[in-house]
């Protein structure tokens, strides 16, 4: 079980841990998108302070059909109780948690500033 809580932006916000390049725990807010269908999304500056190595350059479409391209990551993802190595692009948002770690998962959300966000495994 994973909990977190709604922003007076009306933003689901869980904790995720990822590891560093020194085998170290960095812990962050990262917010729910419905609409990103990928793992987890980090800034750059998130980026470089875990010192993670890129692997490549993405190609990557977005909601309003916008082509860009993103570096992408591998990095070591602390989720639910589990551990997953995982791919992250670099963006130039927010931290974000995509439908991909969501996956088996029920998702609850009481939509208010302060609410609760649940999320447990299938």
């Amino acid at each position: 079980m994973m909990p977190g809580n709604v922003n007076r932006d009306l933003k689901a916000v869980v904790d995720v841990a990822i590891q560093d390049y020194k085998g170290e725990l960095l812990s962050f807010h990262c917010a729910l998108d419905t609409g990103f269908n990928g793992f987890i999304a980090l800034p750059a500056q998130v980026v470089q302070r875990s010192e993670l190595v890129q692997s490549e350059v993405r190609r990557t479409l977005l909601v309003d059909a916008v082509e860009i391209f993103l570096p992408l990551y591998w990095g070591t993802v602390y989720w639910c109780g589990g551990v997953a190595e995982v791919p992250i692009p670099g963006t130039e948002q927010e931290l974000l948690v995509g439908t991909a770690l969501l996956e088996n998962s029920t998702l609850t959300v009481q939509v208010w500033d302060g609410g609760d966000v649940l999320i447990e495994p299938r």
